[in-house]
């Protein structure tokens, strides 16, 4: 099973259609199911709430051999630790307590945020 996190955003959406007709079973974790096109959505496992929340994350992670995760910009996070390693911390506790074998990781970090200038130190 793959796991795709923000499947209503811009990457997520994209992802998940490129993945629909793969033959894989695709669960999604939305934090409004509604914004999925309507048309797949019996296709899917959801999983509602945010991908940033252990107990979604652990219920999303369980039984998933793969996961698309992306890390979302917050601007009002008061520092870089905050907005990457924090919201993610209870996603890699939940890939490890789960096995989850791999993960595809994309962040939106530096763009838009102060902290675009050190992103990659993250």
């Amino acid at each position: 099973m793959i796991v795709i996190t923000t499947p209503a955003g811009q990457i997520g959406r994209q992802v998940l259609g490129n993945l629909l007709q793969s033959g894989e079973q695709l669960r999604v974790i939305a934090r409004d199911p509604a914004q999925l096109p309507a048309e797949v959505r019996g296709d899917l496992d959801i999983v509602e709430g945010s991908h940033g929340d252990a107990a979604v994350a652990d219920k999303a992670f369980a039984g998933a051999d793969a996961v698309f995760w992306v890390t979302p910009a917050d601007r009002r996070a008061p520092s870089v630790d905050a907005a990457f390693a924090g919201f993610t911390r209870p996603a890699a506790e939940a890939f490890n307590r789960h096995g989850v074998g791999r993960v595809v990781g994309v962040s939106m970090l530096g763009r838009g945020t102060p902290w675009a200038a050190q992103a990659g130190f993250v």
